[in-house]
Formats: structure tokens, C-alpha cells, sequence
């Protein structure tokens, strides 16, 4: 094992296990789900009667609803039931769970992705004594419940009293600051969803998504922590999150992708090359938010290891391919990533070098600086097209967002350049644009970082505005405006639509009196 301290930072992760919030959220309807062309991804919900048919009044034997919450919700499934006859067999219920009217009206039998379909929230509970209060064990995450008693015993007959959802996080909605007076009601909209998102993946850490994957990842705790800083403001959160990451780095002190958590030590998932050198980045900004020096000198090996590991991939100044570990950058397909993998480790380094100088170390890694400059000159000689001025990127010459702006926050071209770099890309018709919503962020950044404030905040707009159109209850894991049923993993039913990467990073703030740290060179 690299790191002697791992079985002290797991126990300082644990010390910062959050106390969760709860709620508890009632439906609001009953609906159905019908077929609509103009609705996101083809369906709608439509009322299906009133709520007193179903909560209250006598039930027969066989009978089925479908609930609205009216609003996303995670957390344990509460009902209670009264017998107006004796219970003469177990009592038996279905329950399928769904986030989206798509999902609702889709058939899981059908489930063909490439992920495990126990993701898919749909299960049937038999109980041998109802009565009282029924606390379903799994939390899950949904608007919409159908719920279905089949073939029962025409012995008895049955009331459901109540029905609720004991939702949890661990954000604290009372620390959240209003908007800033110059946001319009489309700005407003946008953060009050992203907040809606950001918390609900807020739960014991910082989840991907509360129905898939429940993990935590490397790459969204980055945006996520961005987007709490000026928010919820839960630093303990993120604290724990970069402990856990720490006490699971293995007997190389590789940080993985992302984490189990299991105990005594959290179990590792995914060698992912471009989460894992960014961890001094993170630990950067999680300075610039706290201030927590002492905490921050302690993980800084694990930051340092992360740059050496990373470096060591490097053959002549340029990444060598692997078949162990994956580069993930972004989810569209056919991305040429090469020249983007590049930037990230310029761009690690340098911002690993800042942190060392920020805690009165950069004694210690006083080559970042000069390795990063040998790996801007070789970016240039390989990639930059002199007559377009765009970085092209593999055999064909791709045009990316991806490649141009994490070769504007390497510094591959001049600062003054670097935004009018990232607004061409973003106009060019013929440049590869993101696959969802994790890219976007990413461009949104660094807007932000090269001064283009009112840019960051159009792309925020015109993207995640684009969702509040189409009804989102919280941001979606994948969205392509035109792909309404696009998938990375072959079957949109398994798809998140509540997810980490999506909590738009753009900070409808400003006037709050909370600096977010924006993550880039200064």
C-alpha cells in the first residue's frame, strides 16, 4: 500500500458521515402515461381520476394506480394499510419507480442495455402481517409510482391510508443564497432545477446518480464541489469525499474513478486517466473555498502521486495508449481524445504546481512547471492547424470542443487568444460538439476562467434552458436535443435523470457575496 495513512483517512471520512435531512413528500395525483410526438422522448402524463380513489376509499383485491409526487424525490417509500376484513394470505404488491413519463410507460421486460437492469426500480413486496406502517428497505429515486395489487384474496378487502416518500440529502436548504437581482425567471428556473439536482445526488457523498449509480466518481465530485461552494456551501461534504478518494488509492496511490463504499476501506471502480490527475485540482479549489490548509497539506501527496502516475504515461512528450485504464473526457461518440488528454495533463500540472505553491511547497515540484511547457510545445507541433487556428486531433483532423478547451486551459495558445479560441469552436458548424451535459460544464468553466461571463452564461441557457422546456424535474445524465432517446449504454429506459455532471456549473450567484473557485490557470 502507497499511502501508510489510508486506514486514517477512511476513519476521518467516516467521522464526517453526514446527518441527512428528511422530508417526507405525498403524491399529489393520479395520472397515466400517454403517447404524445411533441413530448420530450414521445410521452406525457395525463390525469387518470381523482386521489381519493385511490388513497382512502375501499380497494378491491386486484386493482392498480399511478402516483404523481409532483416533484423529484429520493428516498424510502412509506405506506399504510387498513383491512376492513382478516388477512387470510400474505398480502402482495408490485411497485415500479420511475423518474420520467418515458420510463413510466416503458416495459423494463424489454431491457436491452449494456448496465445491470436491477438499476431498473421495479419490484414486488409480499408481506405476511401489513398491518401498520409499511417502510419500503431501498431508497429510491422517482416522481411517478405505479403500484399494482394482483390476485389477492377475495377474502379481504383493503384501505391504503397514506402514502408518502420520506426523501433525504444532506444539503441544507436554509443556507442556500437567493439568485442574484440581475437573473430572469429563465436563469431562476435553471438554478432552482440544478439545486434540485445538486441535492438530491447529495446524500452520504456526493452520488453520480440516486437511481444509477449511487457511487461516487471522481470527475462529477469535481463540478459537483463547484457548484456547492456558492451554494449549499457543505465543505464537510466535499472533505469527505477527498478522504475517501485518498484512502482507496491502492498499493500503486493511483486515485480510482470512482468508489464502492464499502468498509474498512472504500473498494475502488474505474481507472480513469483524466479524473484521476485532476485531484490537485480539486484540492485547489477546495483551499480557495475553506482555507483548511492543514487538511489540504495532509492529502497533498496523494495529489503530487497523482501527477507522477499520470507523467509516467507519457513517452516522448505524448500519451501512450493503454488498454487498463480509460480516458473518458467526454460521452460523444467517435471523440478523438488524444489532444484533449494532453491538456488535462498540462493542465494538472500546472494547477498541482499552484497548490504546492500555495501551501509554501513548490520546492518540491519545481519541474511542473518546465514539463508543462515541454508538453505546450509539443500540443502546438502536433495538433495546432495554423491556417483554421484550431487544434485538430486524430487521422482525420478533428475539430472539437473537447480538444480546444482543454488546450486553452493548458495555455497551448496565448490567454488573450484562448477565449476568442473557445468562441469559434462553439460557432463552428463542422466542430465536434459535447455528448451531454458533463462537456458542456466543462466549456462552461472556461468561459468562465478567460473572462467570458455573459458567454458562460448564454451556453447555460441555451443548453440546460433547453431541458426546463422540455419539463425537467432535475438535469439530465444525457441530453442531445435532437437525440431524445440517445443512449451510452444501448437502452435510454437506464438512463439517469438525475445526475451529478448535469448541476450546471454556472454560478447565478455572482452578487451573493460567495466567490466560487473557478478551476484554470490565474
Amino acid at each position: 500500500m502507497y499511502f501508510k495513512e489510508v486506514h486514517r483517512w477512511a476513519a476521518e471520512a467516516d467521522r464526517l458521515l453526514p446527518e441527512l435531512r428528511h422530508r417526507r413528500v405525498a403524491p399529489i395525483a393520479l395520472v397515466r402515461p400517454e403517447a404524445d410526438p411533441a413530448a420530450w422522448q414521445g410521452w406525457k402524463t395525463v390525469q387518470a381520476g381523482e386521489l381519493t380513489e385511490a388513497v382512502g376509499a375501499e380497494l378491491p383485491c386486484s386493482c392498480e394506480f399511478t402516483f404523481d409526487f409532483g416533484e423529484y424525490c429520493v428516498g424510502h417509500l412509506e405506506l399504510e394499510f387498513e383491512f376492513t376484513r382478516p388477512v387470510d394470505a400474505p398480502f402482495c404488491f408490485q411497485a415500479k419507480f420511475a423518474e420520467t413519463p418515458f420510463e413510466l410507460a416503458s416495459d423494463f421486460a424489454s431491457y436491452h442495455g449494456t448496465l445491470g437492469r436491477g438499476w431498473l426500480q421495479e419490484q414486488e413486496f409480499v408481506y405476511d402481517d401489513p398491518s401498520g406502517v409499511i417502510r419500503l428497505p431501498r431508497r429510491y429515486a422517482f416522481r411517478y409510482l405505479k403500484f399494482r395489487v394482483e390476485a389477492g384474496s377475495d377474502a379481504y378487502r383493503f384501505r391504503l391510508k397514506n402514502i408518502c416518500c420520506d426523501t433525504t440529502t444532506s444539503a441544507d436548504w436554509s443556507k442556500l443564497p437567493p439568485p442574484a437581482p440581475s437573473c430572469d425567471g429563465l436563469d431562476r428556473e435553471i438554478d432552482r432545477i440544478g439545486m434540485a439536482t445538486l441535492a438530491a445526488c447529495m446524500q452520504e457523498c456526493f452520488e453520480d446518480g440516486p437511481k444509477r449509480d449511487r457511487r461516487l466518481w471522481l470527475g462529477d465530485l469535481r463540478l459537483q464541489a463547484l457548484a456547492n461552494y456558492p451554494s449549499f456551501g457543505n465543505l464537510d461534504l466535499v472533505k469527505r469525499c477527498l478522504l475517501l478518494f485518498a484512502a482507496a488509492t491502492g498499493d500503486e496511490g493511483r486515485v480510482p474513478g470512482c468508489l464502492y463504499l464499502k468498509h474498512p476501506l472504500p473498494a475502488a471502480g474505474n481507472l480513469l486517466y483524466d479524473y484521476q490527475v485532476l485531484y490537485g485540482d480539486m484540492l485547489l479549489d477546495y483551499l480557495r473555498a475553506s482555507g483548511d490548509r492543514e487538511f489540504v497539506r495532509d492529502l497533498w501527496p496523494v495529489a503530487k502521486r497523482q501527477c507522477e502516475l499520470g507523467f509516467e504515461e507519457f513517452e516522448d512528450d505524448r500519451l501512450v495508449e493503454r488498454e487498463d485504464r480509460w480516458i473518458f473526457i467526454d460521452w460523444q461518440e467517435n471523440l478523438e481524445k488524444e489532444c484533449a488528454a494532453h491538456g488535462v495533463m498540462i493542465y494538472a500540472l500546472e494547477r498541482t504546481f499552484e497548490l504546492a505553491r500555495e501551501l509554501g511547497i513548490e520546492a518540491e515540484v519545481l519541474e511542473y512547471p518546465v514539463v508543462a511547457e515541454r508538453l505546450r510545445r509539443m500540443a502546438v507541433e502536433l495538433w495546432m492547424d495554423r491556417e483554421s487556428g484550431f487544434f485538430r486531433c486524430g487521422p482525420d483532423g478533428q475539430i472539437s470542443w473537447a480538444s480546444q478547451l482543454w488546450m486553452a486551459l493548458a495555455g497551448a495558445v496565448p490567454r488573450d487568444q484562448a477565449a476568442d479560441l473557445l468562441l469559434r469552436v462553439i460557432a463552428e458548424p463542422a466542430a465536434t460538439g459535447p455528448g451531454g451535459p458533463f462537456l458542456h460544464n466543462q466549456m462552461v468553466l472556461a468561459l468562465e476562467q478567460f473572462g467570458r461571463h455573459e458567454a458562460a452564461r448564454a451556453l447555460t441557457r441555451r443548453y440546460w434552458g433547453k431541458m426546463v422546456e422540455f419539463g425537467a424535474d432535475t438535469f439530465w445524465e444525457v441530453f442531445v436535443p435532437s437525440e431524445p432517446l440517445r443512449s451510452p449504454y444501448r437502452d435510454p429506459m437506464i438512463n439517469s435523470h438525475c445526475h451529478a455532471w448535469s448541476t450546471p456549473v454556472f454560478n447565478f450567484r455572482q452578487s451573493s457575496g460567495v466567490n466560487i473557485p473557478v478551476s484554470g490557470r490565474r
